[in-house]
């Protein structure tokens, strides 16, 4: 019977060492489309390290298009990016991942000013 004990104890223990970290964040690394004002698109490719971003994308609507140079921080579920343009000044976007495919959040910097931007994968 003793035996019996000890293997339950085992087997019971065991069952606990799953995952103790809880559920994982999830990464912002990937492709991001967005609209702008309507009729212009932003889209991005960014990469994460450690909460630490870098990537490229483009901002275009009509025949107007910018390549941008992509900095920032994701600190779950915060993410902010700085978007830089030759000849442009700054952008800079504040979101809240709402789910792992999804970032709303604001743009400002470069004639933006508070214009809403959800970004998807």
């Amino acid at each position: 019977m003793k035996k019996l004990a000890v293997l339950a104890l085992i087997l019971a223990l065991a069952a606990c060492g799953g995952d103790a970290t809880g559920p994982k964040t999830p990464s912002v690394s990937g492709g991001w489309t967005g609209t702008v004002m309507e009729a212009g698109s932003l889209n991005l490719t960014l990469v994460e390290t450690s909460g630490t971003l870098t990537g490229s994308g483009s901002l275009s609507a009509g025949t107007f298009a910018a390549a941008l140079t992509v900095t920032g921080a994701h600190a779950h579920p915060n993410v902010s990016l700085t978007m830089k343009s030759a000849g442009y000044e700054d952008m800079n976007f504040a979101g809240t991942m709402t789910d792992d495919r999804t970032i709303a959040g604001t743009l400002n910097g470069s004639g933006f000013s508070g214009q809403a931007v959800t970004l998807r994968r």
